[in-house]
């Protein structure tokens, strides 16, 4: 024997679509239906599963909301209610998940899928379809009223509808809340975007609410389903109509809020109307909030020069602290030779490349100088050792064996100052390339100190130059790479045994103070000029430039000696007087606990 609910749709033969609300309900269907087809081609639609499914459920309520209107029999109405209450569960459940996986570009999670979109309907359509075995959907108050215009129909409701309608308004709830954390997390770029999206989604949710409520309906029956098709049909509009997900819109707004430019909308008498997020944190530094832009200290007389000339500015390049800015001004107007209506002004910040062009001069100065410094010190040496390396090769019987000691000893001079040359450009490449290691020990700086003397002693750059050195047993440990400090202390000695006079004293000394201990080398030669630091700790660069100079050199073993004095956590520095000499100062952090069993 048929069930009373088959008995209930068996009656349902005879179909009125003279209804003003059946033809409606055909419409919206027929509409949602072309939703239906048009989502299911948007693969890449964010969600798009989820919105078609909406759209499936949304034609399952309006086809059973249609039937329902257009029959007259009681048992087949409520035969249809209980029909309809598939779509009407499923179909708010598809809608959040759309949002949430449009919104935030990230899938469902698959539990929640199953208990949202298995398990629960299933449980509340088990229930819904039994409504005849225990009543507490429809109660047995469900009638036909009859207004005298047309017959509706009145439900009892139950507990159960109750508890399907919160359950709806939770899923509402939450879906209100997704709606909303996209809003709220939005840039500016697509902060419109997600305002309608929250809009679409309130629509639904008003309907419903008015009707459970409020008892306000629609050809006598729940709006909710027709304004869930009105949502639907929104949602496609805006994106066919390029407002929502348009790459080349959005694109667009986001060049605009988040291009590190200042960017400003203005009106022809340059009132502001609109500003990206930098021009706004540039105002805000400026302590301007709304006045004049034309007031503006650095980019002010950029407005002023468009309000009144209508033009830019002669001098384009404007300076606001440390960055750079080329202005820029594209009129806004109707079309070409219609009436200026304002003027969008983009500062372009220019910092970086000034920066960059800036290193480019100065590496151009560097590899000019080092070409010149290279060919200079190169030449000298490599004539004199050419020079007597001819006359010894050409006379060898026409000269003295004094004469010939002393063109060798000249070739080897320049051969020395030749390989020091070689080494320092190896030295300063391997630094530039951090292919410069330290191989670490513990080394008593008297040690250190003593060699490196030691090694000067035979330096004959200028007649009669002393060193003095008094070695004292100090036991003072330092952490360091023995061979780069050797080289660090004989440059120093070196560079002022070039710069003292004949028959002078070149100075070593050793002073441990606290955690650190000085190094320090004095002559009394010709001293330094104020303000050549530069120079001396330079790269290729000398004190002495000039062609007639008499001391040579790469320019670069002080520059060297302070990188090295730096990666061993040391400085360098001098205190010079002009005629009277200068003294130098290594300074290097003592090694305490090694020091106590030195």
């Amino acid at each position: 024997m048929k069930s009373n609910f088959l008995n209930a749709l068996s009656e349902c033969v005879k179909i009125d679509v003279g209804i003003p609300a059946v033809q409606v309900a055909i419409a919206t269907f027929l509409v949602v239906s072309a939703l239906a087809f048009w989502s299911r081609t948007q693969i890449s639609l964010p969600g798009n599963r989820w919105f078609t499914y909406s759209t499936l459920a949304m034609l399952w309520w309006l086809a059973a909301v249609g039937i329902e209107l257009s029959v007259s029999a009681l048992p087949c109405k409520v035969a249809l209610s209980q029909i309809a209450w598939l779509g009407i569960i499923l179909l708010p459940t598809f809608w959040c998940f759309f949002l949430y996986e449009y919104a935030f570009s990230k899938k469902v999670p698959l539990g929640l899928v199953w208990i949202g979109a298995a398990f629960l309907p299933s449980v509340f359509l088990a229930l819904v379809m039994t409504n005849a075995f225990h009543g507490q959907l429809y109660g047995a108050g469900t009638r036909l009223i009859d207004d005298g215009i047309k017959s509706y129909t009145f439900f009892d409701h139950g507990p159960l509808f109750f508890i399907l309608i919160s359950y709806i308004y939770l899923i509402i709830v939450g879906t209100c809340a997704v709606a909303g954390g996209a809003l709220l997390k939005a840039s500016p770029a697509v902060r419109s975007f997600f305002v309608k999206l929250f809009m679409t989604t309130i629509i639904p949710v008003t309907a419903n609410i008015l009707y459970v409520f409020y008892g306000v309906s629609l050809f006598r029956t729940d709006p909710t389903p027709f304004s869930f098709a009105a949502s639907l049909t929104l949602v496609v509009w805006l994106i066919v109509s390029d407002r929502w997900v348009d790459v080349r819109a959005i694109s667009r707004d986001l060049l605009f809020y988040t291009s590190p430019d200042l960017v400003f909308v203005i009106d022809v008498d340059g009132t502001l109307l609109e500003t990206n997020l930098a021009a706004k944190a540039f105002l805000r530094s400026q302590q301007s909030d709304g006045g004049s832009l034309s007031a503006l200290k650095s980019i002010g007389p950029v407005f002023a020069s468009l309000t009144m000339t209508a033009k830019l500015p002669d001098i384009l390049e404007v300076q606001n602290g440390d960055h750079h800015y080329v202005a820029r001004a594209y009129p806004i107007s109707w079309g070409e030779g219609q009436t200026l209506l304002g003027w969008t002004v983009a500062f372009v910040d220019v910092t970086m490349q000034k920066r960059y062009a800036a290193r480019a001069m100065t590496a151009e100065r560097v590899q000019a100088q080092f070409l010149a410094t290279v060919s200079h010190e190169l030449r000298t040496p490599l004539t004199v050792i050419n020079g007597a390396l001819g006359l010894l090769n050409i006379h060898p019987s026409k000269l003295t064996a004094e004469k010939s000691t002393h063109l060798i000893s000249l070739a080897l001079k320049n051969s020395a100052i030749l390989a020091k040359l070689v080494n320092d450009l190896l030295d300063m490449q391997k630094l530039e390339s951090s292919e410069f290691t330290l191989n670490l020990e513990i080394c008593d700086v008297s040690d250190i100190i003593s060699g490196a003397v030691a090694s000067m002693e035979t330096f004959k750059y200028k007649g009669n130059v002393k060193l003095r050195f008094d070695r004292k047993p100090s036991g003072v440990m330092i952490l360091a790479d023995k061979i780069r400090m050797h080289q660090v202390v004989v440059n120093v000695i070196s560079n002022a045994i070039k710069f003292s006079e004949e028959n002078s004293v070149v100075e070593v000394c050793m002073n441990a103070e606290g955690d650190t201990v000085q190094i320090t080398v004095k002559d009394t030669g010709r001293g330094i000029p104020a303000g050549s630091e530069e120079k001396v700790f330079g790269q290729f660069l000398q004190v002495d430039g000039s062609d007639d100079k008499d001391v040579y050199g790469s320019g670069l073993g002080m520059h060297i000696s302070r990188q090295i004095l730096s990666q061993h956590g040391g400085t360098i520095g001098y205190a010079s007087e002009l005629g009277v000499g200068t003294l130098f100062t290594i300074t290097l952090p003592i090694k305490s606990d090694a020091a106590s069993g030195a």
